[in-house]
């Protein structure tokens, strides 16, 4: 995140001294540096232009428009586990699942966070169309593409165990960009994970993190996140690894990833994430999301 820099002290100073023209010059280099910082960035309201329209446009069959919000190798990976790469295939995807038959989506924004050019946000959506009923959470990545904010990439899972959802074609998948900057996190969650460490693989996500598992609601902070891992575990699931698929900085203290999952009894999803550095360089989960889309 931009934090504005301003010369007080220079000012404090001058005053003290009783500098009449070291003043002025103090105001004046306080007026230039808040005239060249870089504005901060209304992360909620940059997320907003994005899902309002998003909305407007998949509700009214616009698959096509629904993807210009998208930059031109942006993805979108979808509850059902499909993903879409590229503006053209996104909106091609779209544009399908729209014609097979009559559906509405709400979005319904959950918190955002600027970092510069970027912005990191979450949420939930509810998709209906005649007796079905799918809803889940939602990741979403966006940058300022010469004033306009565009996505770089949507991920989303489904909220209750009893959905369906028709993953339709899926692509081949792209070769992914910078995974190793989180590969080794996600190493950590599966080895302490698989030995029945909640605990430990609990201490690795911040205080206020918020996990978004697969087939539940969302748990908020770290003993909540525990629990419900230590649930999944109870339950039998066991994960054969993880992978990231691509992951990059947003800035010194944050990064964003995207990747896959597998399970020991043939089951897979993905799964997306915003890592905050500790004190000591290491990362740590502040949102998690992990969608399953076979055999969980």
């Amino acid at each position: 995140m931009r934090i504005r820099t301003l010369a007080p002290l220079a000012l404090a100073l001058s005053i003290a001294c009783g500098g009449a023209e070291m003043e002025e010059a103090a105001t004046e280099e306080m007026t230039e540096a808040m005239d060249d910082a870089p504005a901060m960035v209304d992360a909620d309201a940059a997320m907003a232009t994005i899902t309002d329209y998003w909305q407007t446009h998949y509700n009214m069959g616009h698959g096509s428009m629904v993807a210009s919000k998208f930059v031109e190798d942006g993805v979108l990976w979808g509850s059902s586990g499909a993903m879409l790469y590229g503006r053209e295939a996104i909106g091609e995807g779209l544009q399908s699942r729209m014609d097979a038959g009559s559906s509405e989506i709400a979005i319904h924004p959950g918190a955002a966070m600027g970092f510069g050019d970027q912005v990191v946000a979450r949420g939930h959506y509810v998709l209906t169309g005649g007796d079905a009923r799918n809803s889940g959470y939602y990741i979403g990545v966006a940058e300022n593409v010469d004033g306009e904010w565009a996505l770089k990439g949507m991920v989303a899972n489904l909220d209750t165990p009893d959905q369906t959802m028709s993953a339709g074609a899926m692509m081949d998948m792209p070769e992914g960009m910078g995974g190793d900057l989180v590969q080794e996190s996600s190493d950590y969650f599966v080895t302490h994970y698989n030995m029945g460490h909640a605990s430990m693989v609990a201490n690795t996500f911040t205080e206020d993190a918020v996990a978004m598992l697969p087939g539940e609601r969302a748990r908020e902070g770290r003993a909540a996140v525990e629990e419900g891992l230590q649930a999944l575990f109870d339950a039998g699931v066991m994960f054969s690894g993880m992978s990231t698929w691509s992951a990059h900085d947003l800035d010194e203290g944050h990064a964003v990833g995207i990747g896959t999952y597998g399970t020991e009894d043939g089951g897979a999803g993905h799964y997306a994430a915003l890592y905050s550095r500790g004190e000591d360089g290491s990362l740590m989960l502040h949102w998690f999301l992990m969608g399953a889309h076979q055999g969980m």
